[in-house]
Parts: structure tokens; C-alpha cells; sequence
């Protein structure tokens, strides 16, 4: 045998060595990892056996870590296993005590072990201001398999939801008396679907509403009609009324005059004695005298109210006059003047009105009822937002394109999170029954068909500020409504 062979001997036997060595490394670093599992295994059934001696409980726990421990197929250990694998799963014995919970409903609860073993379902109850909500109660599979909703209460305090199936343990197992409880958590699902019920509600509450606002729209469309009705039927009795004042002043002037002749042609004595003749007269020279002075002034204070009834009925007819029409030149001064008019029983004696320069506004193209209502609405708003006694400032301005018209309050103002809906329909921060939010999206709306634009400047403390511009020139794409 030569060196050769001699020295790739002694290399072959030193590899053998190596490799025998790396071999027996490797064999016990698995029958050390084996042991350190079954360690662990002994610890886990140990533990989870000083806390319950159920003989069901004590069979799922050991699939449970055996299969997690030895890193087994779970689906090859059985239905139990795979139940264990993908459900939330609980079991209890026939009163309701706990005797496992599986890896999944112990994540999702928050609670370990020994805080769920041996203890009554009920630990998993939410508290008892929420006892209206539906819970795990093993009485509800006393005559068969159960399936519902369940709401529960994490170790910390917080609510989850998962469905749920309860079952006898008497289905699976000839030995063994209880309740298992197998589920999902479903607490994603019902906080969106919540979600969507609490905004179907919504919805359906302002739907409600907005039908309300509209069949009560449609009662004051119908209000205005018959208004316009009885504005024309009202004409008539006051022309006559109107026509017998003006003949009674001509028959109350001309016997004033013969009185008063009467009485420069007889003496002082005389015409005492000619009106005490007559006993059914029952006056004498000093209220004659009066009544004489006094009667111009109440037939012209009647004919003034007259006047306003009749002034009244105009601006009614103006205003409720709802069909189509075109534009023509509109005297804003008198819209303004038909709308103040209208408004007066909300301005009374405590709302000053001020404007200046209104005569001398150019006429604009527009709809002189429809303008009427935008300002009468302007007003009422800002006279049942004063207070008290207060001012209404109405100032217009002209260039060669647009007038610019301000009606200005000195009311409480408008918080700056409802000026962004404040032309909104429907929208309105009256109380119920007071307003139907309708009123600023009309005037809104006319305002646009004129052409032209309406905005609003307020702050809490300052009062409120409508500006309207409306075009001098009408566009061929703008009408009345």
C-alpha cells in the first residue's frame, strides 16, 4: 500500500466521522425538540386539568394541542378538529360552566384560560345595562340545535358579536352531558349593518318629513289660490263700500253746509229752541258743533282703511299669482313696497324699516310677484329673528350690468355651521311647526331663474346680511318659473 492510499483512507474515515457526528447532532436536536413538545404538552393538559375535570373538555383541549404542539393536519384528526380549526368554539356542561374554549374564542374575548374555565357562561355576558341585547345561554339548545345571533363582553370590557350554533353534546357523544358552542365573529358586519339600519332610519325620517313639508307646500299653494279667490270676491263688496263713502261725504258736506247756514241766519237762542224741539236728537249746540268738526276726519280715516283693504287684496293677488309668465320691466320699489305691505303684521310697531334712494332704481327685467315674495320672505325671516325691537335696513346699488340690493337685520345672526345650508330645502333651525325650510330655497331658486345670484354674510352677535344682484338686462336663457 503506497502514501496514497494510505492518505485517501484516512480522508474517507475522517469525513464518516464528521458526517456520523453532524447525524448524531441532528437526531438530538430532534429527540430534544420532541421532548421539550410533549413537555409542553404535559404542562398545557396538566394546567387545563387542575381547572376542570370534564371528560369532553379534556378531549377537545388535547386535540387542540396536540395538533398546535406536533404541528399536525388538522383535517386528518377528525370533524372535532376542523371544527376546533375554523370556529370560535365553547363548550359547557349541562348548568352552563365552561369547561373549553379553543384558542380562536380565546383571542377574540381577551380572556385566558383560567379566567374562562370552570366559570359560568355568563362571564361572557355584556353588563347589565346593555340586558336587552341577545346572549349565550346553553338553555336555548335544551330541545335541540340552536342558531342566533349573541352579543359578548371582552375581558376588557368592550362588546363583540358572533353567530352562533348550540348543540347537546349528546349529538356527537354517547358519554358526555353539555352544550358545545361553535361560531363566528361577526362584529364587523353588525356594526356596518347598524350602521345602515340608524341611516335607513334617517332617511326614512326625513323622507317623512319631506313628505310633510310638501303636502304642507301643497296646502299653501292651495291657500294662495283660494286667497287670490277670495281677494277677487272681496273686491266687490269694497268698491261698493268704497262708492257709498264717497256719496255719504257729498250728503254729510252738503247738510253740514245747510247747518251751518241755518245757523248764521237765526240767533243763538232760537236754534237752541229748534234743536230741543225735536226730543228724539237728544243734543245740543256744542255737540252739534263737534260733530260738525269731527266727521270729515272719520270719513277720511275710513276711506285710508278702505284704501289699505283694497291695497291689501292687490298685493294678495300679486303675490299668490303662481302660473308661468314672462318678464317685464319691474319697478323694485313697488315689489318692496307690495312686500312691507304684506309683512306688516309680523313687522308691527317694533321693526324699523329703513331704505333711501328706491324710487330712483332703474326698472329690471323680472316677475313682480315673484320678487315680491323673495322680499317678503327676507322680512319675516328677519323680523321673527329680532328680538325685541330692532331695524331692517334695505340699500340698493346700480352699476351698468347689475343692481345690487341688501336687506340687512340687526338680529342675533347665523353660526357660521349653518350658512352652508341655509338655502337648503327643508333646512331650517325654526322650531317644529314654526317653519317649513322652504322659504330662502324659493327665494334661492327665483333669484337664479332671474338671472342672478342671492348670498349671505352673518356671524353670531352681528345680525344678517341677504345680497341679491340681479341683471339690468334680461339673458335669453332666464325666465320666470
Amino acid at each position: 500500500m503506497n502514501n496514497t492510499e494510505i492518505g485517501f483512507g484516512m480522508e474517507a474515515q475522517g469525513l464518516f466521522l464528521v458526517s456520523s457526528t453532524v447525524i448524531l447532532l441532528i437526531i438530538i436536536f430532534f429527540l430534544y425538540k420532541t421532548y421539550r413538545t410533549s413537555i409542553n404538552v404535559e404542562a398545557k393538559l396538566s394546567e387545563f386539568a387542575s381547572l376542570t375535570d370534564n371528560r369532553f373538555g379534556r378531549k377537545m383541549h388535547l386535540i387542540e394541542v396536540n395538533a398546535d404542539e406536533y404541528k399536525l393536519n388538522k383535517a386528518l384528526l377528525g370533524p372535532l378538529a376542523r371544527i376546533i380549526d375554523e370556529y370560535c368554539v365553547l363548550t359547557t356542561d349541562s348548568q352552563g360552566t365552561i369547561t373549553f374554549a379553543n384558542g380562536k374564542f380565546l383571542s377574540l374575548s381577551g380572556h385566558a384560560f383560567s379566567q374562562l374555565i370552570g366559570k359560568n357562561e355568563s362571564i361572557n355576558h355584556p353588563d347589565s345595562h346593555d340586558s336587552g341585547l341577545p346572549i349565550m345561554q346553553c338553555k336555548h339548545a335544551a330541545s335541540g340545535v340552536w342558531n342566533g345571533e349573541v352579543c359578548n363582553q371582552r375581558a376588557d370590557g368592550s362588546l363583540y358579536w358572533m353567530n352562533m350554533f348550540l348543540f347537546p353534546l349528546s349529538y356527537i357523544s354517547d358519554e358526555d352531558d353539555g352544550f358545545i358552542y361553535f361560531g363566528t365573529d361577526i362584529t364587523d358586519i353588525k356594526t356596518e349593518n347598524n350602521q345602515l339600519i340608524q341611516e335607513v332610519k334617517e332617511k326614512d325620517q326625513k323622507l317623512s318629513h319631506v313628505e310633510t313639508m310638501l303636502l304642507h307646500s301643497e296646502k299653501m299653494a292651495s291657500l294662495g289660490t283660494i286667497s287670490a279667490g277670495i281677494a277677487h270676491e272681496i273686491n266687490n263688496p269694497i268698491a261698493m263700500l268704497s262708492s257709498n263713502l264717497n256719496r255719504s261725504r257729498e250728503y254729510m258736506d252738503t247738510m253740514s253746509g245747510v247747518i251751518k247756514g241755518l245757523q248764521k241766519r237765526i240767533n243763538e237762542k232760537k236754534f237752541q229752541q229748534f234743536l230741543q224741539a225735536e226730543s228724539d236728537l237728544k243734543i245740543d249746540q256744542r255737540k252739534l258743533s263737534f260733530m260738525l268738526e269731527d266727521h270729515p276726519a272719520l270719513i277720511d280715516e275710513t276711506s285710508e282703511g278702505i284704501e289699505r283693504i283694497k291695497q291689501i287684496i292687490r298685493d294678495l293677488k300679486n303675490f299668490s299669482h303662481n302660473q308661468p309668465e314672462s318678464f317685464s320691466p319691474t319697478n323694485i320699489a313697488s315689489c318692496i313696497a307690495t312686500s312691507l305691505n304684506l309683512a306688516k303684521h309680523e313687522l308691527k310697531n317694533r321693526i324699523n324699516v329703513s331704505h333711501a334712494n328706491l324710487e330712483s332704481l332703474p326698472l329690471i327685467p323680472g316677475s313682480e310677484s315673484q320678487l315680491s315674495q323673495v322680499f317678503m320672505n327676507l322680512f319675516v325671516n328677519a323680523a321673527q329673528a329680532i328680538e325685541g325691537k330692532g331695524t331692517i335696513t334695505i340699500s340698493a346699488d346700480c352699476d351698468d350690468q347689475w343692481c345690487t340690493l341688501k336687506v340687512a337685520d340687526d338680529g342675533p345672526g347665523i353660526p357660521s355651521e349653518n350658512l352652508e345650508q341655509i338655502f337648503e330645502p327643508f333646512y331650517t333651525t325654526k322650531p317644529i311647526g314654526k317653519g317649513t325650510g322652504l322659504g330662502l330655497s324659493i327665494c334661492h331658486d327665483i333669484i337664479r331663474h332671474h338671472g342672478g345670484t342671492m348670498t349671505v354674510e352673518s356671524a353670531p352677535g352681528t345680525g344678517t346680511t341677504f345680497i341679491i344682484k340681479l341683471p339690468l338686462k334680461q339673458s335669453e336663457k332666464v325666465h320666470a318659473a
